[in-house]
């Protein structure tokens, strides 16, 4: 028993950065494909000042915090939704393995992986919607 507790924590410890990483790539293509931008140049900057965000500022969550929620280069307010978005897209894979995860692997990463999926689906629908009945 103990032993798989220690294995699904570890598991969700892997796991958590992968969720974090898939939410923050998530943001930046809803960010940049409704707007006909790529996803890939130019790298990822403040559309205020254009600042490019080095290494220490595309650390999801963490790098907001450390930046007190502010763009580096201008101090703009950076919209709170983001980290949200990338913590809950960590958690969405990560708990389900907390959960069950070594005793039942198949089912807590096809649960994990299928709510990232349906949450960044909801939102980017959202997000469309939202952008047309306003613009």
């Amino acid at each position: 028993m103990t032993g798989e507790i220690l294995c699904n924590l570890v598991g969700a410890v892997f796991l958590l950065p992968l969720g974090l990483a898939l939410g923050s790539f998530f943001e930046l293509v809803l960010d940049r494909l409704p707007r006909g931008e790529s996803v890939l140049w130019p790298p990822s900057h403040c559309r205020i000042c254009s600042h490019r965000l080095g290494p220490g500022e595309l650390i999801p969550v963490l790098s907001y915090l450390a930046q007190h929620g502010r763009c580096a280069g201008c101090d703009t307010p950076i919209d709170r939704g983001i980290p949200l978005r990338e913590a809950l897209s960590g958690a969405a894979l990560t708990l389900p393995w907390a959960v069950v995860g070594c005793s039942a692997p198949a089912v807590a990463l096809g649960v994990g992986t299928g709510a990232l999926l349906v949450g960044w689906l909801a939102f980017g629908v959202r997000a469309v919607s939202g952008r047309r009945s306003s613009g």
